[in-house]
């Protein structure tokens, strides 16, 4: 075999080997979903609710159509709700995005619970505070008529596990990472390495390598 020729089957084998470990991605991702026979908890979880008193006021469906749309969920291994760092996990309503905004059409009774402005998306507690995102929106700003809730989190549904399909994901990304064949697929692909998008060309570097010689010749 040429050495060409060589390296095109090697190519050929590695592109075959990423669209077979895609596809088996997918299977395993949509895999069926079954209910467990006993539940268990794992973790807690936070969520918004009503106030018992909101309920005796005479604009009190205003409340859960509000609820229904801005609520969160926050899910966490300890009640205390700490991320690894130390950092606390805090409950914050969503901002609703303005194209959104406009579909719900709400009336002034609802409108004026909110506020409008540049607001950090808070469902991404799990990133740095400086690589938190923003968002143009509405966001709700008068909470008097919410209380946080914390309750377990139960498992009641499990996917159906796939042994075939997981051990062949396990073959080929130990071949693919054996071979370093990620970084060539993305290559083969056409991608190139963040690490080295800005580096200078070569006859650049050159080029720049004769300039300094020139101007230490200048000034001995």
């Amino acid at each position: 075999m040429r050495y060409l020729d060589k390296h095109t089957a090697f190519e050929k084998r590695l592109r075959q080997r990423a669209r077979e470990h895609r596809r088996l991605m997918h299977a395993r991702w949509h895999a069926p979903v079954v209910p467990l026979e006993h539940a268990f908890q794992r973790g807690w979880e936070k969520t918004y609710v009503l106030r018992d008193d909101i309920r005796r006021r005479p604009d009190f469906r205003v409340f859960p159509a509000v609820l229904e749309v801005v609520n969160r969920r926050l899910y966490c291994r300890n009640r205390e709700f700490k991320a690894r760092c130390g950092q606390p996990l805090l409950l914050r309503p969503r901002v609703i995005p303005v194209a959104k905004w406009l579909q719900l059409g709400w009336p002034d009774s609802h409108q004026r619970l909110f506020a409008y402005g540049h607001w950090k998306l808070e469902e991404e507690a799990w990133r740095p505070e400086f690589m938190r995102r923003y968002i143009l929106g509405f966001r709700l700003v008068r909470t008097w008529w919410l209380e946080e809730e914390v309750r377990p989190f139960m498992v009641t549904h499990q996917q159906v596990d796939l042994p075939e399909v997981r051990s062949r994901i396990a073959e080929i990304s130990a071949f693919m990472e054996t071979h370093h064949g990620w970084a060539l697929h993305d290559h083969l692909r056409g991608h190139r390495q963040w690490s080295r998008r800005f580096d200078t060309p070569r006859p650049e570097l050159r080029s720049g390598a004769d300039n300094d010689a020139q101007m230490e010749d200048a000034h001995t």
